[in-house]
Order: C-alpha cells, then structure tokens, then sequence
C-alpha cells in the first residue's frame, strides 16, 4: 500500500500495551511502550531499551506548552494504556490516549516483558494497603473500602480527643463573680471525613474523585450526595478537609508558618479555643490594641512580668470606673523615681471617701525630707493601746489654734534636760496639781502675779554651815 507520510491518511491502528519506562531524557513525559501483538515478551529478543518512545496526549484543559497546565503525565511503569501509531506502517511513533485499569492477578515478573522491570507495580503498595486481585481504583473512592486504606485508618487513630481549654481562676473574697473553680472543658479533633466510620453518606463511588500520587500525597473531591467533600493529604498525616456542613479541620504534622505581606483580617462569629503545650511568644513592632466587650480574665499558673518602657520610657495609664480588689498572700515591694539617673519622682495618691489600712506587724515610715500630716476640714486623731513615743532631733513643737488639752490617767512627767520654760500668756492661766503626790520641783525662780499654795512642804538643802536638810510645813493663808 502506498505510504501517504500523513497521519490519518493512511489508516489508523491502535494498541493495547504496557508501560516498562518513564525515564525520558528529552524529559517530554514520554513513555517505553509495550504493546501487544506488536512487541515480544522476550527481554532478549526486545530488550526494554530499544521500545519507541510514545507521547502522552493531554486533555484540551492542558496547553502542554511552555511549561503551562500539567506537569509529564503520572503513567508509571506496569501501567496498561490503549493508543495508536501516527506512523501506520512502521509503528515507531506511538501517541497514548489513556490508561486502562484492571484487577491485577499477579505481582510483576521482572523476567518479562509487559511487566514493570523495577518490580514494584503491581504488588501491594505500603502508604495505602492496596494489594492484589483488587480494583486498581483507590480504595478511598469505593465507599466503605476506605476504611481499608492506610492513611484513614493512620487519621483515625491519630486523631486528638479531650484537648482542654483554658478556665477563669477563682477569686473568692476579691471578686463578687469568679467564686469558684471553673470546670475545665476540653474539645475533640473533628472525626475524619466528618464521621467515625465510613458509611454510606460519604465517599461513595463512583462520587469520590480521589488522586493518590505514588509516595502517598491524596487529593479527594467528594461529591456524594448530602456528603460532600474537600480533603488534601500530605504523607506525613498533614491534612485540610472541609465536609458536608462546611467545618474545615487543619492538622499540621510538623511545623506551620503562615507569612502575610500585606493585612490580615479575621472574623470569627463563635468562640475560639487556643491551646498551647509549648511557649507562645508575639512581637509586636507596632501599637497593640485589645478591645474586650465583656469581662477579661486573666489566670497565671507561676510569675507574671510586666516592664514598660524598655526602649526609653513609657507611661501606665488606666482607668477603673468601678472597684479594685486584689489579695497578695506575700510580700509587696516597690520603687518610685528611685532609677539609675536617681531622679526623685513624686507620688500622688487623692481618695474621695475614706482610707483605711490595718497592719498586721509594725508600720514604718520614713521621709528624707518633710512629713506633714494634715486634716483639712475635721479632726486628727492617734491612738495607741499601749505607747506613743514622739522624738525628734530637733525641736519639737505642738501649735494649736484653739483648746490644747494633755491629759494622762495616770503620770504625766515634763522634763527639760536643758534650761526650759513654760509659759501662760492668758489672763487666769492656772496650773492644778489635784493629784496625790504630784510635784513641781525647781531649783530656779517661780515668777507669778498670784501663787496660792495649800498643804505643801518646802524643801531645802543643807546650808553653808554644813546643817541637815530640812523640811518645813507650809504657812497656813
């Protein structure tokens, strides 16, 4: 017949065949073919080396081009694909259309052609549990079959159960609301494919598009009825599956980074439940505002640090427009102004009502300069159940504007250990010593318009002549 060297022309003739290599140096996805009828078994006689190279057609959703749409075609070795010969005749150009999946009988006999030379396929495949005498469709997309398949069975049981969440702290006598423990809740690891157990709600065949690449990465679009599905899975066990009622679960095996050049925005309508086993750290290179339309708890297990101002200087400014209760079990110490540069800083401090404190120990203060306390409208009082010591270094004055009474209920004792004076201005001052073995002694002047002095005793010392000290009864007014 004569050869018109035009494909189409001269007839077309098609082929069964298998695939023995994929391994294209021009790395055009080309393929070793096969094919029966055509080629010998004997790896002698045909040594897979010496098969034509076949082109694999793509869909018309693949521009197979300047490296758009697809990547080579996934046909492996032992894959049996159907196709035909541009070059009639001699049959050295061969296109593949398609492959064609079986029930594999036997596993690969490297010994022969028409088997995978590597030996590997058919045989059963680890990261799935696919063996012989199956169907060559993933055992995900044939319904209940995938609860067969590795990596639901691995997903099943690595699933996380009882994750808890974190709980308000009791604050009995500081707070009129946290007066208990809170119950600790605790969430689970959504089932995968959104059930425990695959039925007949999801992943049915021939609904469930599954694509399973050699080292175990799946794709599936589920599209069973009232079951619907989005799952991608890496080898690892990382996956993204979203089900029927649109809840989208997130596992990541290893580590997770998420990079935003621009904004991030996020909207969540329900409760949100972070829980860390490990350290969580932000840095923050900007300003950092919360708002919290409800209450805000706080629960710290150790220590809480807290330093503002760190790249210089920085104010704490709050505002409470209700009360503040706090309760420390140890002890409280602070600084104010009292940095490297030792600039003094002041501390003011302005309560509307009442200001209460009880100490259960001693009570200190201190003041390198001044101390002033002062009532400015009513009455300063200091009470002692036992003593009241006043000292001072220096003078010591008491000033009043009106009445000053001292009273003791029972001594009362002035002593100047220096020469003093004491001093009654006003018109009809009077010193009253009512008191059983009260004394005024003086060993200097008494000066007074008027002295009256009723049953007291003169004492004296002896006299120059060396008589006895003597005393003498007072003279009757």
């Amino acid at each position: 017949m004569k050869e018109n060297y035009f494909m189409g022309l001269d007839g077309f003739v098609w082929f069964v065949g298998v695939v023995e290599s994929r391994n294209d140096p021009a790395k055009l996805g080309r393929v070793q073919v096969r094919c029966l009828g055509y080629h010998t078994e004997d790896l002698i006689e045909l040594p897979t080396k010496d098969l034509p190279w076949a082109h694999v057609m793509h869909p018309v959703t693949d521009p197979s081009m300047q490296g758009l749409g697809s990547s080579p075609t996934f046909l492996v070795e032992g894959s049996w694909v159907v196709g035909f010969f541009r070059d009639a005749n001699e049959k050295q150009q061969p296109i593949i259309m398609g492959s064609l999946p079986g029930y594999p009988q036997d596993a690969a006999d490297k010994g022969f052609g028409f088997n995978d030379p590597n030996g590997k396929y058919p045989s059963t495949i680890t990261h799935s549990n696919h063996t012989l005498k199956e169907s060559d469709v993933s055992r995900l997309a044939r319904g209940e079959d995938g609860e067969n398949h590795k990596s639901l069975q691995n997903r099943r049981t690595a699933r996380l159960t009882s994750i808890p969440t974190a709980t308000k702290p009791n604050l009995t006598g500081v707070s009129t609301e946290l007066t208990s423990a809170e119950t600790r809740g605790s969430f689970d690891e959504p089932h995968p494919r959104g059930i425990s157990t695959t039925g007949t709600s999801t992943g049915q065949y021939p609904f469930n598009h599954v694509h399973e690449s050699e080292s175990g990465h799946i794709s599936e679009i589920d599209d069973t009825p009232g079951g619907e599905r989005l799952h991608r899975e890496h080898k690892s066990g990382t996956y993204e599956e979203i089900v029927a009622d649109g809840t989208r679960t997130v596992k990541v095996i290893g580590d997770d980074y998420e990079l935003v050049a621009g904004s991030s925005n996020i909207q969540v309508k329900g409760n949100i439940n972070l829980t860390c086993d490990g350290t969580k750290r932000e840095f923050v290179r900007g300003d950092y505002i919360l708002e919290v339309a409800g209450n805000y708890s706080r629960k710290i297990g150790k220590s809480e640090q807290v330093k503002i101002g760190y790249l210089g200087a920085g104010n704490l400014e709050e505002v409470i427009l209700g009360n503040h209760g706090y309760n420390i079990s140890g002890a409280v110490k602070g600084a104010i102004g009292t940095n490297s540069e030792l600039q003094s800083r002041d501390f003011d401090l302005n309560v509307g009502g009442n200001f209460g404190t009880t100490v259960g120990g001693d009570h200190f203060i201190t003041s390198v300069g001044e101390m002033s306390l002062q009532s400015v409208s009513k009455n300063v009082r200091i009470t002692a159940l036992s003593n009241i010591g006043l000292t001072s270094v220096g003078k010591l004055s008491c000033i009043s504007g009106d009445d000053m009474a001292i009273k003791s209920r029972t001594k009362l004792n002035i002593k100047s250990e220096a020469v003093g004076s004491m001093v009654f201005a006003g018109s009809g001052s009077t010193i009253n010593l009512s008191g059983s073995g009260s004394t005024i002694t003086t060993t200097q002047e008494v000066t007074a318009n008027t002295i009256a002095l009723t049953t007291h005793v003169h004492s004296q010392g002896a006299d120059s002549a060396g008589d006895s000290q003597v005393n003498t009864n007072a003279p009757v007014a």
